[in-house]
C-alpha cells in the first residue's frame, strides 16, 4: 500500500472522527452546528470522490466508452444528491443518505478494482477509510435521535 496517499487520507478522515465524537459527547453548545459541519465536510468529500471517478472515466474513455460514460454519470450523481439533500431534507435523513452515498461509491470502487480500472492500493485505502466515515456518520446520527 502506498504510504503517502494513506497518510493524507487518514488526515482527511480526522474531521469525520473528531466531529462525530464532538456530536456524541455534546462538546459544544450548538450540537446542530457541529452536525451541519460534519454534513458539509461529508458532501465536500463525496464531491472529491466523484472527481476521482471522473478522472478515471476520462483516462479510460478510449478503452471502453460505455464504462466511461457510466462512470461520468456516477461521478456526479452522489455529490449532486448530497448537495440536494443538504438543501432539503431534515438532518437525520441527511446523515443517513450521506452514509448510503459513501457506501455506494465504495461499492463502485469494488467493481472498478475487480475490472482492474483502479489500482488495488487505492481500493485498499478506501477499505480502511470508508468504514471509518460510515461509522462516524452513524455515531452522529445515533447521537441526535
Amino acid at each position: 500500500m502506498n504510504k503517502f496517499p494513506l497518510i493524507l487520507t487518514l488526515i482527511g478522515v480526522l474531521p469525520f472522527v473528531v466531529l462525530s465524537i464532538a456530536v456524541s459527547g455534546q462538546m459544544f453548545d450548538d450540537n446542530i452546528f457541529v452536525v451541519r459541519t460534519l454534513l458539509s465536510y461529508s458532501t465536500l468529500i463525496l464531491s472529491f470522490l466523484g472527481g476521482i471517478h471522473w478522472g478515471v472515466a476520462v483516462s479510460n474513455y478510449s478503452h471502453d466508452k460505455r464504462v466511461a460514460n457510466l462512470l461520468i454519470l456516477e461521478s456526479v450523481l452522489p455529490s449532486t444528491l448530497a448537495w440536494g439533500v443538504l438543501l432539503h431534507a431534515d438532518i437525520h435523513i441527511q446523515l443517513l443518505v450521506l452514509t448510503v452515498l459513501f457506501t455506494f461509491i465504495w461499492a463502485i470502487d469494488s467493481v472498478l478494482v475487480g475490472r482492474k480500472i483502479i489500482p488495488l492500493w487505492f481500493f485498499e485505502i478506501r477499505c480502511i477509510i470508508t468504514p471509518i466515515v460510515v461509522v462516524s456518520l452513524y455515531v452522529a446520527y445515533f447521537s441526535i435521535i
